[in-house]
């Protein structure tokens, strides 16, 4: 035996930092628990309702085609492959009349939902955003909803989409397996796909509640088009 040892000194040393490594990994991996849901059960929280078609909707529905189009650079084409609309109304609230508009955006295996909304008519006695050239009590044009946009006036925005269509990961669970692996659990849960609002690109975010820890969860998002993952252990929600 001793004279095995002294002939294989190299792959015995080999073996028992593997075997160490192993040992290491197993202890920094926290256990977690969490219920997977189907991979597209989190689109059904959302309204896809039907497109309004009034003349009123259809000129704003164009405005925001156009607008959303310049400020992402995306071409038409990447709008009819990529963007399938939901839902959209015109409503009326404190400060005027806003158009809102719903969607889905889909690249390849992943599909997030999300909404844009601005103002199109400003009530007459408002005094709000004073600095701004928007006039009151008449129906915005393009040039106005822009300002509008631009300044996030009266809770409007066009989001941020990217024009990238290319995924870095060929399906849902390779994403979430590489979450996983750079979270250091054994298990975390798809929450959805959505739109990170800095980088328009979509990710994944997902959770988990770790083993034997009162009120302890994970959360994770993993961006599907870089790769960049970021994760937080955060307090569990509490129903």
């Amino acid at each position: 035996m001793k004279k095995m040892i002294m002939k294989y000194p190299t792959i015995i040393f080999l073996a028992v930092i593997f075997v160490l490594a192993a040992c290491e990994k197993d202890i920094q991996t926290r256990k977690t628990t969490c219920t997977q849901q189907g991979d597209y059960d989190y689109l059904d929280n959302y309204n896809v309702g039907v497109m309004c078609s009034s003349n009123l909707c259809n000129v704003y529905y164009e405005i925001w085609k156009e607008l959303i189009k310049e400020k992402n650079n995306l071409s038409q084409d990447f709008i009819d492959s990529h963007i399938i609309l939901c839902h959209s109304e015109i409503d009326s609230w404190a400060n005027g009349i806003s158009f809102r508009i719903c969607y889905k955006i889909k690249l390849d295996w992943a599909i997030a939902y999300n909404c844009d909304q601005f103002i199109i008519k400003i009530n007459k006695e408002n005094t709000l955003y004073p600095s701004l050239d928007l006039p009151r009590d008449t129906y915005l044009t393009k040039d106005k909803i822009k300002i509008a946009v631009d300044n996030r006036a009266f809770s409007s925005d066009i989001s941020k989409i990217t024009n990238k269509s290319d995924l870095e990961y060929i399906d849902m669970e390779s994403a979430l397996n590489e979450l996983i692996d750079f979270s250091g659990v054994n298990i975390l849960c798809m929450n959805r796909v959505a739109l990170d609002d800095d980088t328009g690109n979509l990710v994944l975010e997902a959770s988990a509640q770790y083993e034997n820890e009162e009120n302890s969860c994970i959360q994770g998002t993993i961006d599907l088009i870089s790769g960049d993952k970021n994760v937080n252990n955060i307090p569990c929600w509490i129903d």
